[in-house]
């Protein structure tokens, strides 16, 4: 008698799974769109608030939660439902907005800031997995072209967004905002998401997740702090970094002897896994150079307004989102993916090479487009490097493991944008504030990231070719 084929097995973008997705990628969305839209909206809440010394916690404390959190929901969804994991990241992630919207005074703001951080950790993480769990790993790469898309518009709509809320209806309503959306992401994770049912008992890895956010926020805050709060040498910077590395060694020892830990050794012993580890840096790396120093250079040594300083990063965008689709097509048709992070990562060299041959009279729209050959090759690493990681664990280490490739990116910005910061500034001290001198602290910052993208394309060209599959594992 032949086998009855389930509808899935032919379509796999059924309507509840196109519903799952629409919730995900809400969720993803949410977390994405927070990280932007507060930054030009400080002066607003400062005024308001007061307190205008502490207003860059308001974005510091987020990014901590966020580091600190992704690992551990990553875990837990491997240990207990997906789903609930995820609903419960978002419930999190209301309550903090609401409370923000909601906060009396700059202290109370920045606490509830953190805790909404904590649940962005896992609408991040979260929504990856959901996406790995819904469709076999040939078609989450159309599902990556997507969220190649949100984080563009994230980049660029973001700060408008934030700009337009506050201006128009007031700072509070940019975290007031987030919950009709947060609803809708709610309702089609509960109505699109059927995620398997867990068998066996959960062990919590209390010590080492402790020690991991120990290790993780000392380490965010030293990079985040040195060079511009504190001088390197100072005893805050180097008791930091003394912590952080006395919390990575003490984690160490402590995982080696957990029945269940929290970063589980045997992902690391496939090949393609470490490497995409390398990846996902070397993304978040040339993330910062690009994002954070070109509109430097646009508005520092061009004259270009502030406001539209973040629209020449356009052609970035359209270049990673249009690779993204491309790639995505690539994959689904031929089922090989190994040719793109190489390809992805030579962009990037070729990209920073055009921004080190910028001049102090080159035309913004000129300047512009050197962004068309990175955001292309960012396109091709970070699609990549979620499906590598996907396809190189087991199921139940799913979590775990994007939980990992999410702090590896936290560690790559949080590295970049000390080492970079270092670079720009040493370049300001030695020649000041003019054109020049702004020029030569893009071309530092160029040329430390074409080390990078030279390591990424060595780690690129060791990746093995693994078979895709057109199904979800069992």
């Amino acid at each position: 008698m032949p086998r009855t084929v389930a509808p899935e097995e032919t379509d796999p973008f059924t309507r509840r799974v196109k519903i799952g997705v629409a919730g995900a990628l809400s969720g993803m969305a949410l977390g994405m769109l927070d990280s932007y839209v507060v930054a030009t909206a400080l002066p607003s809440i400062a005024a308001d608030l007061g307190g205008p010394g502490s207003m860059t916690w308001i974005i510091t404390a987020y990014a901590l939660a966020i580091a600190a959190s992704t690992q551990v929901w990553g875990k837990l969804s491997d240990q207990f439902d997906r789903k609930a994991v995820f609903l419960l990241s978002v419930a999190v992630f209301l309550a903090g907005s609401m409370l923000c919207g909601l906060a009396p005074d700059m202290g109370a703001l920045i606490g509830f800031r953190a805790l909404q951080g904590i649940g962005a950790g896992g609408l991040l993480v979260g929504a990856m997995a959901m996406v790995q769990v819904l469709v076999p790993p040939k078609e989450s790469t159309r599902i990556s072209s997507w969220t190649g898309l949100l984080l563009g518009l994230s980049l660029v709509g973001g700060p408008l967004v934030g700009g337009f809320l506050a201006d128009a209806l007031g700072w509070r309503w940019i975290f007031y905002v987030n919950v009709p959306f947060g609803l809708l992401c709610l309702a089609g994770t509960i109505i699109g998401v059927q995620a398997p049912p867990k068998s066996g008992k959960a062990r919590i890895d209390y010590g080492g997740t402790v020690l991991l956010v120990v290790a993780v926020v000392s380490f965010t805050l030293a990079t985040s702090w040195a060079g511009t709060r504190y001088a390197w040498s100072s005893p805050t910077i180097l008791g930091l970094c003394a912590v952080a590395v006395g919390a990575l060694t003490a984690f160490a020892f402590v995982e080696r002897r957990c029945p269940e830990p929290l970063v589980p050794s045997r992902m690391f012993r496939t090949r393609n896994f470490a490497l995409a580890q390398v990846l996902g840096f070397a993304f978040n790396v040339t993330m910062v150079a690009t994002v954070a120093f070109l509109p430097l250079y646009f508005q520092n040594a061009r004259g270009v307004p502030p406001s539209l300083s973040g629209l020449l990063l356009i052609p970035m965008t359209a270049g990673m989102v249009a690779v993204m689709n491309g790639s995505s097509k690539y994959i689904r048709r031929t089922g090989r993916f190994r040719i793109l992070p190489i390809i992805g990562s030579a962009c990037v060299g070729v990209g920073m090479a055009g921004v080190w041959l910028l001049g102090p009279e080159t035309h913004p729209l000129v300047a512009s487009l050197v962004g068309l050959p990175l955001g292309a090759g960012l396109g091709c690493l970070i699609q990549n490097t979620i499906l590598i990681i996907r396809i190189s664990v087991e199921p139940r280490d799913l979590g775990a493991a994007l939980g990992m490739g999410s702090l590896t990116r936290t560690l790559g910005s949080g590295i970049g944008a000390a080492l970079f910061g270092s670079l720009y500034v040493g370049a300001l001290t030695r020649g000041g504030t003019g054109p020049a001198a702004v020029t030569d602290g893009l071309h530092a910052v160029a040329a430390a990231t074409l080390v990078v993208a030279a390591l990424s394309l060595t780690a690129a060209c060791f990746v093995r070719e693994i078979p895709l599959t057109d199904r979800l594992p069992r």
